[in-house]
């Protein structure tokens, strides 16, 4: 005698459990929905993350996706999920301690020295790169100096809430 195939046995159903605190609904579904039904909750987690880093002020960076994959009937199945994200937040000074008015004159001169050294130095730069221009022939030297040149002009008249320290590490590419 034949032994039939069961679905009940090929693609059982698979049930989950959410983590402690963690919002969504702990659905079962068949082995051969398993993993779009695991990816689906955990980009919806990663959704989430990202929301709370925006009603934060933060930046998310880097997120990713582990499913726990196992074989279950004749699929193979999620029985699990991981998901992260990395979110850079600004620091903050904290507003609510009084601090030493002497003490924050003092540190907002020293920021507002410290960038126009820093613009200073982008001057210098710019004016580096003007001469180098000036007697350079090569063509591929001359396009690189132009490029190094525009990235330059567009950090000097940075007015954006990134540090200029930061600034001066970054390298543009400007080609379309």
């Amino acid at each position: 005698m034949i032994d039939s195939i069961k679905p009940e046995h090929f693609n059982p159903y698979l049930g989950y459990k959410l983590d402690p605190g963690e919002l969504g609904l702990a659905n079962s579904s068949p082995a051969s929905l398993s993993i779009l039904r695991v990816a689906a909750h955990e980009l919806g987690n990663i959704n989430q993350f990202k929301s709370q880093a925006l009603k934060k002020g933060g930046i998310v960076i880097y997120t990713d996706i582990d499913l726990n994959l196992k074989r279950r009937g004749g699929f193979l199945a999620a029985v699990g999920g991981k998901s992260k994200a990395v979110i850079l937040y600004r620091k903050e000074t904290d507003k609510s301690s009084p601090q030493d008015p002497v003490y924050e004159l003092q540190n907002t001169e020293k920021n507002t020295k410290e960038t126009k050294d820093i613009k200073q130095k982008i001057e210098k730069e710019i004016q580096k790169i003007t001469n180098e221009l000036r007697t350079e022939t090569d063509p591929e030297k001359i396009k690189k100096l132009l490029s190094t040149l525009q990235s330059l002009e567009i950090y000097k008249s940075n007015s954006s809430s990134l540090d200029l320290e930061f600034i001066l590490g970054l390298t543009l590419d400007l080609t379309v």
